[in-house]
């Protein structure tokens, strides 16, 4: 159960991560005339405008903020930053193939019943997946649901407190960037569907 613990945390870790960077590109609308990096520094230009800082104190901001997240997740999984930052870099270089090898090892069991039990779970409705994270807090799917609209409701607040925008500029912000070709970028509103 310890591994298991230790893969979740890494799967999430790699997540975070993996939000973290795209959403510094989510702004940018016009991919074809600049090259990546530029982009990349237009994005911090500008988001260190808004917090009226310096795009070094951004950077310097942002490194502070992974490393204050490396060391919770480390904490939580009782090693040290360094064993969990080589644990990550291990996992980044295995193929998809291997990591579900090593994911049905710690199982117990074979890559072709992991594979099983993983379409069994895409299989399932979205209610489905609800009452069974229900189930496993103790509550009900309409508590659940209510649970989670606080809990989105309360990261809008401080995103736009963050941005000294109100929560509906913020939404609206948020519904012009998930326009044609950029399904799925918007969190929030991917959760309302």
């Amino acid at each position: 159960m310890k591994i298991n613990k230790k893969v979740s945390g890494l799967m999430v870790l790699s997540a975070l991560v993996l939000a973290m960077s795209t959403s510094v590109f989510a702004g940018t609308t016009d991919t074809n005339t600049i090259p990546k990096m530029g982009r990349h520094m237009q994005n911090l230009e500008k988001i260190a405008e808004e917090k009226g800082i310096t795009v070094e104190e951004l950077k310097a901001q942002m490194e502070k903020e992974r490393e204050e997240k490396l060391a919770a997740l480390a904490a939580e999984k009782g090693i040290t930053v360094d064993e969990l930052k080589a644990q990550m870099e291990a996992e980044r270089g295995k193929t998809p193939e291997e990591r579900l090898a090593a994911l049905a090892e710690e199982k117990g069991i074979t890559v072709d019943e992991l594979k099983a039990q993983m379409e069994a779970e895409r299989g399932k409705s979205k209610e489905e997946r609800l009452a069974a994270l229900a189930a496993e807090k103790g509550i009900t799917v309409d508590e659940l649901k209510a649970q989670m609209e606080k809990e989105r409701e309360e990261k809008l607040a401080a995103l736009a407190a963050e941005k000294g925008i109100t929560v509906d500029e913020l939404k609206a912000q948020m519904n012009r960037q998930d326009g044609p070709g950029r399904k799925g970028l918007n969190p929030i509103k991917r959760g309302t569907k």
